[in-house]
């Protein structure tokens, strides 16, 4: 994909769960860099947009382009952190090594190599969690627990992040340095986050979309 061509383009899409139609006609493009809100009301379509750029479900009518790329074929470029990470709190796994997950494919042999560990150390660096990585994963707050997701995506070599209410459960002082991290990201990647908070959102993303059933890029 070109620095010119969009991170996402959405022409026409239509959208059912059965006979109820979710989206209708949607059209938008997102270029990259970009710092996108999904704003709207519940039952709206935002997380089933976000689905659809997955490529976890398939438009009825309609064509998507992620990264220049049908979704199925774009989703190893493409970070998703939902709103609730399923986890046993008694696992023993540490905040480097669930970092490390997102490496998963990218060796050859199949092991984690120096720069494996290298690109996990850097990825926390980018989150504010280097001091953490030994840390166990089930003992952190839950924005710091967002974090640690970010930076798994981030080692994955993530170009477009997908978030689905990453504050909803963040005390403010998490939620403040999550925007600034979003916002310090679009240097290099494209960061879409669904959001019920349209006040706050606003002074920091650079594009605002409503959805609901359809949708409008403001």
């Amino acid at each position: 994909m070109s620095e010119s061509d969009p991170a996402i383009k959405v022409c026409d899409v239509c959208f059912s769960y059965g006979t109820q139609e979710v989206l209708h006609n949607v059209s938008f493009q997102i270029q990259r860099r970009s710092l996108v809100a999904v704003v709207g009301p519940n039952g709206g379509g935002k997380t089933t947009l976000l689905k659809l750029l997955l490529g976890a479900l398939k438009p009825r009518f309609g064509t998507i382009a992620v990264l220049g790329k049908p979704p199925e074929e774009a989703r190893v470029h493409i970070g998703y952190v939902p709103q609730a990470i399923p986890f046993d709190a008694r696992f023993p796994v540490s905040v480097r090594e669930v970092v490390l997950m997102g490496r998963v494919g990218k060796s050859r042999f199949g092991t984690y190599g120096r720069e494996d560990w290298s690109v996990a150390r850097r990825s926390l660096e980018r989150v504010r969690l280097a001091a953490f990585e030994n840390r166990p994963f089930g003992e952190l707050s839950g924005g710091e627990r967002q974090r640690v997701m970010v930076a798994q995506a981030l080692a994955g070599g993530s170009e477009l992040l997908l978030l689905d209410e990453p504050v909803a459960n963040v005390d403010p002082e998490h939620a403040s340095l999550m925007y600034d991290l979003f916002q310090e990201l679009i240097a290099e990647v494209t960061v879409m986050m669904v959001s019920h908070n349209l006040g706050v959102v606003t002074g920091h993303a650079t594009h605002v979309l409503c959805v609901n059933h359809t949708a409008g890029l403001h």
